[in-house]
């Protein structure tokens, strides 16, 4: 009896356990209908606000919209207008620009043939100067050439040539300066006796002609003077080098005599000594012979 009482309470209160969770799910799920007609009924209610209070706000901003349009068309036609100007007025400077170009252009073309040809006389004449000087650079070389030149002599000519350049120079305008004869002593001994002299002469503008059937070197008054003047420079320069080789020259033409005049002494002396030697000793053989007899 007590074992079926016990199965019958637990039966009882499993039943009444079902029975709670089943009105409590049955509770949760009116409370979610609720819930969702309620916020059916907001959202029905927002519609309906919308629909009432819409139409106002969208005309709204249809004006707004229309009105910055309506601006922004007028701002950009003061803009393309303004454009417009400053390009016409950036033409117009061109167009002035262009004329004071070609205009500049017309005057240079009127003046560059006249400098062009300065610029080319003055070109070939400094490409003439050139080459004399470089003719005359080589004529000195071979002047001041110790093979084939003594310094006395390279001196002499470079003297003497000097001499007659800068004669034409100071005095351009007498005859007497710019000829001497080709058989004067000064020609033919210091000028050329010097191997490159007369070539120093043609290049300086210098030239052999017959004048009252003598020979003379003459330079002529179409010689430019500087030519002369470039003549009388590389002249000038080695002067002072020919006369430096001169004093060398001499002073070891000196050392040479004064060695060789000792030398002649020298010798003078040993020979005077061999003889007294051989004096002496013919002397102390007679002696010992008379000594003998």
């Amino acid at each position: 009896a007590g074992r079926v009482g016990g199965d019958g309470d637990r039966d009882w209160r499993a039943g009444s356990s079902s029975a709670d969770m089943s009105a409590g799910q049955d509770s949760r799920e009116d409370t979610a209908r609720e819930s969702g007609s309620d916020s059916e009924s907001d959202s029905d209610s927002d519609e309906r606000g919308h629909a009432r209070h819409g139409a106002p706000r969208v005309a709204t901003v249809a004006g707004a919209r229309f009105a910055n349009a309506t601006g922004a068309v007028s701002r950009d036609a003061t803009s393309a207008q303004r454009s417009a100007e400053s390009v016409e007025r950036d033409a117009r400077r061109a167009r002035a620009a262009a004329a004071e170009a070609a205009a500049a252009r017309a005057a240079a073309a009127a003046v560059q043939p006249t400098s062009t040809q300065g610029e080319a006389e003055s070109s070939d004449s400094r490409d003439g100067t050139a080459e004399v000087r470089e003719r005359l650079i080589r004529a000195v070389t071979a002047i001041l050439n110790p093979l084939v030149n003594p310094p006395p002599l390279q001196e002499q000519c470079v003297v003497t040539l000097h001499t007659l350049c800068k004669n034409v120079i100071d005095n351009p305008r007498d005859d007497r300066y710019r000829r001497v004869k080709a058989t004067s002593r000064a020609m033919t001994q210091k000028v050329l006796a010097c191997r490159g002299g007369e070539e120093f002469l043609n290049a300086a503008g210098w030239r052999k002609v017959a004048l009252d059937y003598e020979g003379y070197y003459r330079c002529e008054d179409t010689v430019p003077i500087a030519t002369l003047r470039c003549a009388e420079d590389v002249l000038r320069k080695n002067l002072q080098l020919c006369r430096e080789k001169t004093e060398r020259h001499e002073r070891a033409k000196t050392k040479e005599k004064d060695d060789a005049a000792r030398q002649k002494e020298e010798a003078r002396r040993a020979i005077e000594e061999d003889k007294t030697r051989r004096r002496e000793a013919e002397e102390r053989k007679r002696a010992a012979k008379a000594a003998a007899s």
